[in-house]
């Protein structure tokens, strides 16, 4: 992608200050934000803060209110309480036409009737921009996004990927001080995904447009994101970098949406270890653990250490394997463990593989490292 700059940018809007601090004012906040269908909370009491060329993606599962977000932040859907600045200026009320965003759809929303090039200058018209500038600006982002021989063709007459970008640029036409993407990737096939992610992470990054995506894809979000926001049932699981979010969840649901988890009922022993029937687990310091409280120990599959009985470790659990899966890049296995009498999964590098050579039905020994546990209360 090139890095061209945006000549239909609003300076003012750029560089506009907050009369009380002096410094920047946010790109958005979101001061508690609620909507209901019915009976049913789609957002409750939401506060988000986003900064000026962040990427931030809304992250969950159906249902829990990241689309609904988008669309309050966009005012296609109005929120029942709270408010909605942008830049400093309130839009909570503002119809859709003043609201300062470009978007794209999963679905991409082409006009099927106009070529590419029409398709990208659509938002131009009426926005007091010359003939002249519209065609270089239409001949501009269709650079930027790698279209620019596809111009003169329809929307049918091209691939899945390359509508999308279409429906990037034309979203990018106007120079929004926002984009929002509902979703952009999901209605492509892997290869083309994947692809366009990164084209489109390094597009955002060279014009520095604040930008929020809507995914359920957590690898999506982990691979493009400045700050991911988890939601779930209509609030803010957690919200933070994706090393953040991944490495130190703050909620089992956090924990177990964020890739693979493995759950051990346990009982605090003290604040720095706890005991699954008689096998005792060193912890990481925690506050406010009281002994005998019912908590649950969290471990990703990758961070098991496990090795063969045969190296001669006194130490750890005696684990059986189940099933052994393929992964291309690592090793998936299932392993009974009779002394927490549970089934764990494990994951194993193919390098790290080659020395242990297992099969179903080999012994193994696993240890659980205090510095990769997570803990959490378990509730009633």
């Amino acid at each position: 992608m090139l890095n061209v700059p945006d000549p239909l940018a609003n300076p003012h809007r750029q560089h506009a200050q907050d009369s009380a601090s002096g410094m920047p004012p946010r790109a958005l906040q979101v001061s508690g934000l609620s909507k209901s269908f019915g009976k049913f909370v789609a957002l409750d009491g939401i506060d988000l803060d986003i900064q000026r060329g962040e990427f931030v993606c809304f992250l969950g599962p159906s249902g829990c209110g990241k689309t609904t977000l988008l669309r309050a932040i966009a005012g296609l859907d109005t929120q029942d309480h709270g408010t909605i600045h942008q830049n400093g200026r309130d839009i909570s009320r503002l119809p859709v036409g003043r609201r300062d965003f470009g978007i794209v759809f999963q679905s991409y929303a082409l006009f099927p009737n106009l070529t590419v090039e029409r398709n990208v200058g659509y938002g131009l018209h009426g926005a007091g921009v010359s003939r002249q500038q519209r065609k270089a600006r239409i001949g501009e982002l269709l650079e930027l996004v790698g279209l620019q021989s596809q111009s003169a063709k329809y929307p049918a007459q091209l691939s899945g990927g390359q509508q999308q970008r279409v429906a990037l640029a034309r979203a990018l036409a106007p120079s929004p001080g926002l984009l929002l993407l509902d979703e952009p990737l999901s209605a492509l096939d892997a290869q083309v995904r994947l692809h366009l992610r990164d084209q489109l992470r390094q597009l955002q990054r060279n014009l520095g447009v604040t930008t929020i995506m809507v995914t359920h894809d957590q690898d999506e979000a982990l691979a493009m994101a400045d700050r991911i926001v988890v939601m779930n049932h209509g609030v803010i699981e957690q919200a933070g970098t994706p090393e953040e979010v991944f490495s130190r969840p703050n909620s089992p649901f956090v924990a177990g949406f964020l890739g693979d988890m493995n759950f051990i009922p346990a009982i605090a022993a003290s604040g720095n270890s706890a005991s699954v029937g008689s096998t005792t687990f060193a912890l990481p310091a925690m506050e406010n653990l009281a002994p005998g409280s019912e908590v649950s120990l969290c471990i990703r599959p990758a961070d098991i250490a496990i090795e063969t009985p045969s190296a001669g470790s006194s130490d750890g659990l005696e684990a059986l394997v189940e099933t052994v899966s393929f992964r291309g890049n690592f090793y998936r296995l299932s392993l009974r463990c009779s002394q927490i009498r549970q089934t764990l999964d494990v994951e194993i590098t193919s390098s790290a593989w080659q020395g242990l050579r297992l099969v179903e039905g080999s012994i193994v020994t696993i240890d659980f490292p205090a510095t990769k546990l997570h803990v959490f209360p378990r509730g009633p």
